[in-house]
C-alpha cells in the first residue's frame, strides 16, 4: 500500500508539471539572440546619430560660428590696421576661441552619447539576466517534461498500461483542493478560538 501511494504521488507530481513543448527552448533562445542583435542595433543607431550631430556641429562651426567670430573681431579692430600684416596675429587669437567652443560642444555631445549608451547597456544587462533565467527555467521545464514522459512510459511498460494516470491526477488534485479548503477552515476556526 505504501509503495502504491508513493507511486501515485510521484506520478501526480510528474503529471502536474506544466507542459512545455521542446521547441520552446529553441524559440526562446532565438528571441534572446534577437534581443542581443537589437541591443547592438540600438548602440549602432545611437553612435550614428551622434556622428551625424558631430558632423553638423563641425559644419556649424565652420560655416556660421567662425564667420560670426571673425566679424566680431573685425569690428573690435581699429580701422587703420594693416590686415595683411596682422593676419597671422588675428588668426592666432581667433583659433583658440573657435577650438574652445568646438571642444566644449563636442564634449557635450560625447557626454550625452555616453549617458544614452550607458542607459542602454544597463537595461540590456537587466534584460540579459532576466532572459538567461527564463531560458534556464524553460530548459529545466523541457528536461522535466522529457523525464516525465520517460518515467510514464516506463511505468506503463511495467504495469502493462493498466493505470490511468490522468484519472489518478484528477482525483489527487480534487483531494488536495478539498484538503486545502478544509485546512483553511480549520485555520479560521483556530483564529477564532484564540
Amino acid at each position: 500500500m505504501y509503495k502504491n501511494t508513493l507511486l501515485l504521488i510521484a506520478t501526480a507530481l510528474f503529471l502536474s508539471c506544466a507542459s512545455i513543448p521542446n521547441a520552446t527552448a529553441t524559440l526562446s533562445k532565438n528571441v534572446i539572440d534577437e534581443g542581443d542583435a537589437m541591443h547592438q542595433l540600438n548602440i549602432s543607431l545611437v553612435n550614428q546619430l551622434f556622428n551625424e550631430k558631430r558632423a553638423r556641429l563641425n559644419t556649424f562651426i565652420t560655416n556660421k560660428y567662425t564667420p560670426a567670430i571673425i566679424k566680431k573681431y573685425q569690428n573690435l579692430l581699429p580701422q587703420d590696421l594693416d590686415y595683411k600684416k596682422e593676419l597671422p596675429n588675428i588668426i592666432e587669437a581667433i583659433i583658440p576661441v573657435i577650438n574652445r567652443k568646438r571642444d566644449s560642444l563636442q564634449d557635450l555631445l560625447l557626454n550625452q552619447q555616453q549617458k544614452i549608451v550607458s542607459g542602454l547597456n544597463t537595461n540590456f544587462i537587466s534584460y540579459s539576466k532576466a532572459t538567461s533565467s527564463l531560458q534556464n527555467l524553460i530548459n529545466s521545464a523541457v528536461k522535466e517534461k522529457n523525464a516525465e514522459q520517460t518515467a510514464l512510459a516506463e511505468i506503463n511498460q511495467l504495469t502493462g498500461n493498466k493505470l490511468n494516470f490522468r484519472q489518478i491526477e484528477n482525483k489527487l488534485d480534487s483531494l488536495l483542493n478539498k484538503t486545502g479548503l478544509g485546512m483553511g477552515k480549520l485555520l479560521k476556526i483556530e483564529k477564532l478560538i484564540k
